[in-house]
């Protein structure tokens, strides 16, 4: 996956630090797959990145959801997938995730599907962009709303 990747450095360490979040047994990176070419992919934390969240409802969350091919099924089932992991085999209490308040058709999603805005404050979603060796290309502090669902 990653020689796949071969001319896009930032993306190169993102998919190897989720590797490493998964290795770590902090959560498991999730790949969606059709015909043999990567349609989507998550990381599924086995509890929030967001510290007030993690003092709250403790969530299992879903983190950088992207579905490549629009509007085929592809967000619902990796995020079926991820409940059904956070549910299941780690028996989380809720999932949730953090939608930007520019992303009215991921939110129309998640919403669809039962989660509801968190009861607390809007979260402020911090990130870096790096490069393959590491060196921060962009950061990011972007100012979003957190849905969860419980089970």
């Amino acid at each position: 996956m990653i020689g796949a990747l071969a001319g896009e450095p930032a993306a190169q360490h993102h998919i190897r630090a989720r590797w490493d979040t998964q290795q770590s047994d902090d959560g498991v990176y999730l790949v969606a797959e059709r015909d043999g070419e990567i349609v989507g992919q998550t990381v599924l934390l086995r509890h929030s990145k967001y510290g007030e969240l993690r003092a709250d409802a403790d969530p299992a969350e879903i983190n950088a959801l992207h579905a490549y091919v629009p509007r085929q099924g592809i967000g619902t089932a990796i995020i079926r997938a991820a409940e059904a992991i956070a549910a299941e085999e780690w028996k989380r209490p809720a999932i949730g995730l953090a939608v930007g308040f520019d992303n009215d058709p991921a939110r129309t999603l998640y919403e669809r599907l039962g989660y509801v805005p968190w009861s607390g404050p809007h979260v402020l979603d911090y990130w870096t962009e790096q490069a393959a060796d590491g060196t921060v290309v962009r950061t990011h502090n972007d100012p979003c709303e957190y849905l969860l669902k419980t089970f």
